[in-house]
């Protein structure tokens, strides 16, 4: 019967079936139990203790009484026999959540670690191109390791299910809801999954370390957006970030008694639709957001795996991911107080905007890592396109390439990256009700991120043309340093930024100097003179790797003939 499952199993996704078959021996099986019903046990036990104990003189109050509140707990209480009256709801509530934080990020952490560890050692035992060259297709390869590789993380978490559900249903949590956060940890598994054997096929260049930083970036994630946003209103757009944290999504969150201060996203709007009000709404707009990423994800992951030297995302792809972002972070932004209400304070465009910038600032470096062709694509696509320096950029055939070839370089799509961006939150400049100088003063920041961005797509272009082994590394690095040096530098030598303006506008945090001014705003001089200095900086920089293109064009021409 086994032999037969194991043939039906083999015949559906043979990827899955390699998996499992070195995974599912007897001991990792009872093992995989232990852990589970150990666990389950010890939490059990862990909230037993913490209810008042009878045996007591009497005791004077505990958060699971039932009385009036004493001294920040509500006072134990006794019935004409003598026992102590529980709150019996808010302990199955407590067990329920903490049950869910442990499921969902346990999950999500130990999945990405063993995901990205399974393919770097794939990758150091020569045997992922040997999986390449199978009959299977890229999308069957990656879901039997998808559904394969976390099959005892799996196991150990099904069987916790029972106590889950138990705890909720006695918490008076409608059985719908519980399954709202099941489809939210479904859909929050492929998505992560996705993300990390995107980081395994990408990142093999980090070795060992790949692992642990990918499911120490995860942790890291979930741990600070759960402790940092949980006390922040739900009226700005990082709150986006709660919808890429299951914890947010946990039923009757608000009700635990560890929880009962965090903002609920119950005052949640996207654009004037009030998604919060509804659980419902709030999980489908989740699952959503899961679902767009999770294919574009996909997409990458193919190109990937099919051909290791391809770009993460077509130019196509990556117009098509910004404008979906852009959109879906706008419509987190506070319409209400920025938009629909006359005489709103200029702090909260200010303060939405500078949201908008930190999420769109992590959005182009992803775009730059991933449409950047490395050398050896330039050198072929300049060879293909006869491509000689400089001056065969004006090329009307060039120029369509350089918008839409998957083998040029990247920062024509990066610039129209940006103007998508730009444009966007320039509608919500606009729309604004402040005057005329705190909406220069947005321009100004839309201005000056666009021309970062491009600045820093053409020094990875030109970082990644180098010829060691370790472009990717020496890119990344230069790349950090360039963000990151000048702001401490001027940090030292600048406490305030109020002091050296026209310097600080040649750092990363430009648009927060131009958002927040010393006066008014900063004058126009100041800010088309940075504007000046950083294109020549950026012509100086494409001149340059228009020059080695051209240069290493040349050298394999004479060499092949």
């Amino acid at each position: 019967m086994i032999k037969n499952l194991l043939d039906k199993i083999g015949d559906w996704n043979p990827q899955f079936l390699r998996e499992i078959k070195g995974r599912l021996q007897q001991r990792n099986i009872i093992l995989a139990i232990t852990v589970s019903l150990l666990g389950q046990f010890l939490l059990f036990m862990y909230f037993q203790a913490q209810l008042p104990d009878n045996s007591e003189s009497f005791p004077s109050s505990n958060k699971y009484c039932t009385g009036k509140i004493l001294y920040g707990m509500p006072e134990c209480l006794q019935d004409e026999f003598g026992n102590l009256a529980i709150n019996w709801q808010l302990l199955w509530l407590n067990l329920f959540t903490l049950l869910s934080i442990i499921g969902c990020y346990s999950l999500l952490v130990a999945g990405t670690y063993l995901l990205i560890s399974n393919l770097a050692t794939e990758e150091r035992r020569d045997t992922l191109n040997f999986i390449r060259l199978s009959p299977q297709s890229p999308q069957t390869i990656l879901v039997g390791k998808i559904l394969g590789v976390p099959i005892l993380v799996y196991i150990t978490l099904a069987l916790a299910i029972p106590l889950h559900l138990w705890s909720g249903l006695a918490a008076d949590i409608p059985l719908e809801l519980i399954f709202c956060f099941y489809a939210v940890i479904f859909a929050a598994c492929l998505f992560y999954y996705s993300a990390a054997l995107l980081f395994g096929l990408v990142g093999s260049w980090l070795s060992g370390f790949q692992a642990w930083l990918g499911s120490g970036v995860v942790l890291g994630f979930l741990i600070l957006t759960k402790e940092w946003l949980s006390y922040n209103p739900v009226d700005y757009p990082l709150v986006l970030l709660r919808f890429f944290n299951p914890y947010f999504l946990i039923p009757h969150l608000s009700l635990n008694s560890a929880s009962k201060s965090i903002y609920s996203s119950e005052t949640f709007h996207w654009f004037a639709l009030p998604i919060g009000a509804s659980f419902t709404a709030t999980v489908a707009l989740t699952i959503l957001n899961y679902i767009v990423l999770t294919s574009f994800a996909w997409q990458a992951l193919q190109r990937c795996f099919s051909n290791p030297n391809a770009t993460m995302l077509s130019k196509k792809q990556s117009y098509l991911l910004t404008s979906y972002f852009t959109v879906l972070t706008i419509g987190c932004a506070n319409w209400h107080s920025s938009v629909l209400v006359k005489d709103s304070h200029y702090s909260t465009i200010r303060e939405n905007l500078s949201s908008l910038f930190f999420l769109h600032f992590w959005l182009f470096l992803y775009l730059i890592a991933a449409i950047s062709p490395h050398r050896q694509t330039l050198i072929d696509w300049a060879r293909y396109r006869h491509f000689s320096g400089y001056k065969s950029f004006w090329n009307s055939h060039t120029i369509k390439d350089l918008i839409w070839g998957e083998k040029s370089p990247a920062w024509v799509a990066i610039a129209l990256n940006a103007m998508i961006v730009i444009f966007s939150l320039s509608l919500l400049v606009f729309f604004t009700q402040n005057d005329t100088n705190h909406k220069i003063n947005g321009i100004y920041a839309l201005v000056l991120a666009g021309s970062l961005a491009m600045i820093y797509a053409a020094l990875t272009q030109l970082m990644l043309f180098m010829k060691t082994q370790h472009r990717i590394f020496w890119t990344a690095a230069t790349l950090g340093a360039v963000i990151v040096l000048p702001v401490i530098i001027l940090a030292l030598l600048f406490n305030n930024p109020n002091h050296a303006t026209v310097v600080w506008l040649f750092s990363v945090i430009a648009p927060l100097i131009a958002l927040y001014p010393t006066g008014a705003s900063l004058s126009l001089i100041t800010v088309l003179f940075a504007i000046l200095v950083q294109e020549i900086i950026l012509g100086g920089l494409i001149f340059s790797v228009a020059a080695k293109i051209a240069k290493s064009r040349g050298i394999c021409h004479k060499s092949i003939t």
